[in-house]
């Protein structure tokens, strides 16, 4: 059943913040798509750095999952990203048969240095909203992520 905003004008809003996402979700593509062809690397190696900026050190089987990818196609992944330094393997110190990825921080750095004006944008433009705001803002972006995921989730299975 389609849940519908309480009035009319809940409902245009509604139908409006739902256009407005997907103009943002492609636009924040293409921004990542520039990076990563600025920072040398591929979209999916792009997003794997920033799953590794968040969650710290992961296994080749959990960026798989993570990143929705073959574990084939992550191992040659990290092995790219390994190659142009962004990356590094280590010993997982729990599971001497795994292997732990991790982003070398320098690499990181560099990587945020191509957000750094959308941070500042970004920022700028929070000021513009009271604290009450802002918590609402951030409480309908977490369910919003959290959504697209459940979505993601059913899709595949």
């Amino acid at each position: 059943m389609d849940v519908k905003p309480h009035d009319e004008e809940a409902g245009a809003l509604a139908d409006r913040i739902v256009l407005v996402m997907t103009d943002l979700a492609g636009a924040m593509g293409r921004l990542n798509d520039l990076i990563a062809q600025q920072a040398g690397v591929g979209p999916t190696d792009l997003l794997c750095l920033h799953t590794l900026n968040r969650e710290g050190a992961s296994t080749a089987g959990a960026l798989s999952t993570r990143l929705g990818r073959t574990t084939g196609a992550v191992t040659h992944m990290i092995d790219r990203l390994e190659k142009a330094g962004y990356v590094r393997r280590r010993p997982h110190p729990d599971d001497r048969r795994s292997v732990l990825v991790e982003a070398v921080p320098e690499a990181l750095g560099r990587i945020a240095a191509f957000y750094e004006g959308l941070d500042a944008r970004s920022r700028r433009f929070m000021g513009e909203f009271s604290n009450e705001q802002l918590r609402t803002i951030c409480d309908f972006l977490v369910g919003s992520h959290d959504n697209t995921v459940a979505e993601s989730d059913r899709l595949t299975g």
